[in-house]
């Protein structure tokens, strides 16, 4: 058998590719492009660091964080799927659109920081769940620390320690008992 018959019977076979939108349903544990919930994003960068690829990119600002992803450049490990402390990073269950230009698709979105209680800067978002997995049984204090930016957190810790020190000088002792 040489090219030539090779090459003639595919032209007189016609075309093979079945075409959009006639095409097969993609199977059941397909992992299609990824997607993220700004609602629910911690900004935490944990997508970006496990991503093999280098598809997402987490870029923090002052009151925001913007979550970059171009499937052009992504695997579809679902590794930042996996590691999402929050599931704020899911993968469609189709194909994706088809795309002639590399990052024709780059979606960009801006997850901002919610207000400090205080006084209303921006502070990074937590989640309880992982504040509970982080640090197991958590105090109403630090629950209600963990909320405020970083200033009024920093406020907050320096008035409850000037406040144990003041409390175990009266005392005549120290916080290691002696």
């Amino acid at each position: 058998m040489n090219i030539l018959n090779i090459i003639t019977g595919n032209v007189a076979r016609g075309p093979q590719t079945v075409r959009f939108p006639g095409r097969e349903a993609p199977a059941a544990a397909y992992r299609g492009s990824v997607t993220m919930d700004a609602a629910k994003c911690l900004a935490c960068g944990i997508c970006d660091y496990v991503c093999v690829s280098r598809a997402i990119a987490v870029t923090p600002g002052a009151a925001s964080c913007e979550w970059t992803y171009d499937p052009g450049r992504c695997t579809y490990c679902g590794r930042c799927v996996d590691h999402c402390p929050v599931a704020a990073v899911t993968q469609a269950g189709d194909r994706g659109d088809s795309y002639a230009r590399s990052g024709a698709q780059r979606a960009t979105v801006t997850v901002p920081y919610p207000a400090c209680p205080q006084c209303g800067r921006p502070a990074m978002p937590y989640n309880e769940a992982v504040l509970g997995a982080a640090f197991g049984d958590v105090s109403a204090e630090l629950r209600e620390r963990i909320h405020l930016c970083e200033r009024c957190r920093r406020r907050a810790t320096t008035a409850a320690l000037k406040a144990n020190f003041g409390a175990a000088a009266e005392t005549g002792r120290s916080d290691d008992g002696r």
